[in-house]
């Protein structure tokens, strides 16, 4: 009994250390917070400090106690992505009200989507708009005729929710870049 439980802490652990490496990958940039957030959702986050201390000591990752932000390599933070980071606290909060089978970064041709996402066996996509792209991305969006994803955007402000002329969009909020706070709204 006592062998089992020992093989299944280290299993778990070993398949928490993966799955941070593949996080890592995908998403380049992470705060820490937003790593053991995720593992929360299925109750794994206690394996998280030893997975980064394990995969740190493996110089697979690189830990900036300063930023508090997990990537592979030293110079990434450099090239983080604000929409990114802030998209990824909004998959975080949808993934507590549902169960998202997949998910991944949109490509770069994909702007301004963050990231792609699968729940019930249908697509959403998570948006970062700031104020100053409001007009370019809704010109973007009058241009494309075929879409049939559900679009969760990102605002800076609930006030430039009217400003935004995109189909297909399920919702809107806010999010606190670094303590991952995100607030939903409607279109009035």
């Amino acid at each position: 009994m006592e062998r089992r439980k020992i093989l299944e802490h280290v299993t778990n652990q070993k398949q928490v250390e993966r799955q941070i490496l593949e996080l890592v990958k995908t998403y380049n940039v992470l705060y820490k917070r937003q790593i053991y957030a995720f593992f929360a959702v299925d109750g794994k986050e206690k394996f998280v400090g030893k997975a980064l201390h394990t995969l740190l000591k493996e110089h697979l990752i690189y830990i900036n106690e300063v930023t508090k932000t997990v990537s592979q390599h030293e110079d990434a933070y450099q090239l983080r992505e604000k929409g990114t980071l802030k998209a990824f606290w909004v998959l975080l909060s949808l993934m507590e009200q549902k169960k998202i089978e997949r998910h991944f970064l949109a490509e770069k041709e994909e702007y301004p989507i963050r990231i792609v996402f699968v729940g019930n066996a249908e697509i959403y996509d998570i948006l970062y708009i700031s104020e100053a792209e409001i007009q370019l991305v809704n010109q973007l969006f009058s241009r494309q005729k075929l879409d049939g994803c559900g679009h969760v955007v990102i605002v800076e402000n609930p006030e430039e929710i009217p400003q935004i002329e995109i189909p297909n969009v399920i919702g809107f909020c806010t999010v606190q870049e670094e303590e991952g706070g995100v607030e939903y709204y409607r279109r009035e």
